[in-house]
């Protein structure tokens, strides 16, 4: 009797044990997560872990946007911190166009996109030549999901007819389609010339145009990227060849795009009528700075810009459908096909850039005349389209300025651009000094 009682208790110590693993092994996963949490999501292996609150890889969407990466060459792929995020920004989207890259060595995106498949993910990209018409060059790229869309062509930048050059920077054109769907588009991206913006935004009509004669299969057009559409460089309330009932866009006009304190909708994404069956009705910025807790500065050092997207069904294409496109009636004359006007005005045509230093982060205008030129509203800018605007300052005969990007006390001969960040891009930069007029007076090149 003894040996049985000693037995069934044996029996049941194992039962407990057994019982108390299988508890511990349903509620507790290998890394201590509590596996059976109400609050624990699926993982969805084409997104990111940061960003679960709202799929934007669903299998019958595809997210689509552009980005401006401020100045992203080897300086900032140098910051770990920065990389990781703007790599975990790129997951959320099946395409994205990347403007403002600038690294004569061209081996910061290859970078990037090696950080963002790091785990379980496949993206690749196609990057344009570099383009500009100075010595500081930029180039565009598409960074796409190869689980989700293919590249259908080859993609080149925009041939500008003969005789014209409308773009500082031509536009990018690749087409991709859906892996599992019939979504297809043709996609352009652009980042214009501020002071030209304008003059390039009504250029994009002629593009739009050029593709559909080269892709004539092909109904769904989308324009987007840094358009610096809004503020004293583009009117949203004017006429434009973009404006008409072919166009789209998608991104309003009451959506800031930029991160600092300016409300500015620069960046945008345009689509063409047909487009409008594949088009969810959601579009917006990506507000990164919210999404991963980021501070201020933090959020700078990403860029000065949030990502624009706009998401598109995968199985509501037709390009069977007729449209009503007809190019713009406007045409490109000699006033307004974007040509840098290097002249300066007689009025003040000695006042020049006698230095800049990228690495202090100074930049030095020069006044040789014998009489004081009044340098209100003029502007100092760098080929990021970063400006400083010159207020109630005149330099006087034979005299030079210093401006300094950091924080000072303004003097005589020395004024601060009070950026809190640097501004001129130490792999090279170019400096443009512009008069009240907005006229181009000189440049200058750093090295």
């Amino acid at each position: 009797m003894k040996k049985i009682t000693k037995i069934l208790i044996i029996m049941l110590l194992f039962t407990s044990i057994a019982a108390l693993g299988c508890t511990e092994n349903s509620d507790t996963g290998v890394d201590g997560t509590n596996q059976n949490d109400d609050n624990t999501e699926t993982e969805n292996p084409n997104q990111d872990n940061d960003s679960k609150e709202a799929s934007l890889n669903e299998s019958d969407t595809l997210r689509i946007g552009a980005f401006n990466i401020q100045v992203f060459g080897t300086s900032k792929a140098s910051e770990p911190e920065t990389m990781n995020t703007i790599a975990k920004i790129i997951r959320n989207y099946d395409i994205i166009a990347i403007q403002e890259i600038r690294d004569k060595s061209e081996n910061s995106l290859p970078q990037l996109v090696e950080l963002v498949n790091e785990g379980d993910y496949n993206y690749d990209f196609v990057m344009s030549e570099r383009l500009g018409r100075t010595v500081s060059k930029e180039q565009y790229a598409y960074i796409y999901n190869t689980a989700t869309v293919d590249i259908s062509n080859n993609p080149h930048t925009y041939p500008e007819p003969e005789g014209t050059d409308p773009f500082h920077r031509q536009p990018y054109i690749a087409s991709f389609e859906a892996v599992n769907g019939n979504f297809d588009a043709t996609f352009i991206t652009v980042h214009t010339d501020p002071d030209e913006a304008t003059e390039e935004i009504n250029a994009l009509d002629s593009v739009v145009e050029y593709t559909h004669e080269k892709y004539s299969e092909e109904r769904d057009f989308i324009v987007m990227g840094d358009l610096n559409a809004d503020g004293s460089y583009f009117d949203e309330d004017l006429d434009s060849t973009m404006h008409n009932d072919y166009y789209y866009w998608c991104i309003g006009d009451d959506i800031d795009t930029t991160t600092g304190s300016t409300d500015y909708t620069y960046d945008r994404i345009i689509i063409t009528e047909p487009a409008m069956e594949d088009f969810t009705d959601d579009a917006h910025i990506y507000r990164y700075d919210d999404k991963y807790d980021l501070k201020h500065d933090e959020t700078m050092d990403v860029s000065d810009h949030y990502p624009v997207y706009a998401t598109f069904w995968t199985n509501k294409d037709d390009d069977n459908i007729t449209s009503n496109y007809t190019p713009s009636e406007q045409t490109l004359t000699s006033e307004n096909n974007g040509y840098i006007n290097d002249s300066s005005t007689e009025d003040h045509e000695d006042v020049y850039i006698s230095d800049l230093s990228l690495e202090d982060e100074w930049v030095k205008i020069t006044n040789p005349g014998e009489t004081s030129v009044d340098l209100n509203n003029w502007k100092i800018e760098d080929e990021a389209n970063h400006a400083y605007e010159f207020t109630d300052f005149t330099l006087g005969p034979n005299n030079t300025v210093t401006l300094y990007t950091d924080e000072g006390t303004d003097a005589e001969n020395q004024l601060y651009w009070g950026s809190g960040r640097a501004i001129w891009n130490n792999d090279g930069d170019n400096a443009y000094l512009y008069d009240s007029t907005g006229e181009l007076v000189d440049s200058y090149q750093g090295d």
